[in-house]
């Protein structure tokens, strides 16, 4: 279905990084390795990248996250995609600085053990 919604020209949810996002990216520290949950077509993990952060943007959509590379082209940064189902992605204890999940699409079956 993502794939679908996001095979257009226009960037669905706009290219700006979300505002909350925006107003909490100090907290995280200087070249944090983070992971960016549902991140379709980029505009979070673009952001990162922008701020010198080392980002993997995962999604189930393989369109949308083609999207979020040509982003990151655009914008000259590096960000690394890979579609992944959120239901069979293992999230290593510890092994991330920061995770962000915006507006995620979780189907309740999973939400809680991903939250965890």
């Amino acid at each position: 279905m993502w794939d679908q919604r996001y095979d257009t020209e226009l960037y669905l949810y706009g290219t700006e990084p979300n505002g909350f996002l925006v107003s909490v990216a100090d907290r995280l520290p200087a070249a944090a390795e983070v992971l960016c949950l549902a991140e379709g077509e980029g505009r979070n993990s673009v952001y990162l990248a922008g701020r010198g952060h080392r980002v993997l943007a995962v999604d189930s959509s393989a369109v949308g996250l083609a999207k979020a590379q040509k982003l990151a082209t655009a914008r000259k940064v590096t960000l690394e995609t890979r579609v992944e189902d959120l239901a069979r992605l293992e999230i290593k204890p510890n092994g991330w600085d920061g995770i962000v999940s915006i507006f995620a699409h979780v189907p309740s079956a999973i939400r809680r053990e991903l939250h965890r």
